[in-house]
């Protein structure tokens, strides 16, 4: 996977690509682009001297150029609005978002949509690199051939998935004043998303890179795939967010991914200090979900992990309760038994079998 190209020159000023605009209130601006699709890398390093690097990819025109975090007069809670719709995903590390003075929490394999009228602003506090995709009105009509008869039957079916909905809803006039976005949580692994998703994204560079007669319709391929992946329920969980609307399903989604990739060995506190909620909320959350309190609940992906470790290595019971943080044996057979109703040692005999 190479995922971050070297860019052997620009070809014009990036100036005519992006502009920046005033929005009357010091807090807002909107940042306008004029290319039907673009494809920015942001490589965050907040203890570097030059902090944030964008490399920007669009057909005709690439970019290297560092970002001052506090360019266009961008304090810690200014925000922005787009001409376009814009995806965000995390390639790598972990990083905050503001989106309608709230505050989200995005690890690995996350991903957001944002329509084009909602305020938010990334942070530059954490190590991460991303991919934002913008996509202009014109570009999302041309995925649904504008309106026109498609070939095939089964693309009228496709094409009705909560992301195509999302965009051609976006787009009418009783959504010009919607604030919304969609946010998807992966259910893959990190090596998972490597063989579908990042495959996907090196296309798309590749592509914009080397065009070819024909590379149009390639990224509206590769961008129409890239939805199917994240719209299908085996590997995303989506969720749409509004202003306003009931963040409970959304937070308690994180809170898995959460616990998912770290075993369930996370406390209340240092979930609380993630994802920016009161401690005793999130237990409320998990137990309303589930009906097991938060350490309960932990405990699932803790043994789902043990049986893994079981399963797929050699490492002694002694090794896996101690990679698990169990700091009494005893404990870790009596968890294991409360979940698999035999003892880690009769487990792997009954593997063995």
């Amino acid at each position: 996977m190479h995922i971050e190209p070297t860019i052997q020159s620009e070809n014009s000023d990036i100036n005519q690509i992006l502009s920046f605009h005033d929005s009357g209130n010091p807090q807002i601006f909107f940042q306008n682009s004029n290319a039907p699709f673009a494809l920015n890398i942001m490589n965050c390093q907040p203890n570097e001297d030059e902090s944030v690097i964008m490399s920007t990819l669009l057909p005709g025109s690439q970019f290297n150029y560092a970002i001052n975090p506090e360019m266009k007069s961008m304090k810690k809670n200014s925000m922005h609005q787009h001409n376009h719709f814009e995806f965000m995903y995390i390639l790598k590390g972990s990083m905050y978002q503001i989106v309608e003075d709230k505050r989200y929490f995005y690890t690995t394999g996350s991903c957001c949509l944002l329509n084009r009228n909602t305020l938010h602003t990334e942070e530059y506090s954490t190590d991460y690199v991303c991919i934002f995709f913008t996509v202009s009105t014109d570009f999302v009509s041309r995925l649904t051939n504008y309106g026109h008869a498609l070939l095939f039957p089964e693309e009228h079916t496709q094409t009705d998935n909560i992301i195509f909905h999302f965009l051609s809803s976006n787009l009418e006039q009783a959504h010009k004043n919607t604030k919304d976005f969609l946010d998807f949580v992966p259910k893959i692994t990190e090596t998972e998303q490597k063989h579908i998703v990042h495959d996907i994204f090196d296309q798309m560079i590749s592509t914009i890179l080397n065009p070819f007669y024909g590379a149009t319709y390639q990224l509206q391929v590769l961008f129409c795939k890239l939805i199917f992946v994240l719209s299908d329920s085996r590997y995303y969980h989506v969720e749409h967010i509004s202003t306003g609307s009931n963040m409970d399903s959304f937070l308690f989604a994180r809170i898995e991914q959460l616990l998912e990739e770290r075993n369930g060995r996370i406390t209340n506190h240092e979930l609380s200090e993630i994802l920016n909620y009161d401690g005793s909320y999130i237990g409320r959350i998990v137990k309303k979900a589930t009906g097991k309190s938060l350490f309960a609940y932990s405990m699932t992906f803790t043994m789902a992990a043990a049986e893994k470790l079981l399963r797929n290595t050699d490492k002694n019971i002694s090794q896996i309760a101690e990679e698990l943080r169990f700091t009494n044996r005893a404990h870790f057979y009596k968890v294991f038994n409360e979940h698999y109703h035999m003892t880690p040692k009769e487990y792997r005999k009954k593997l063995e079998k």
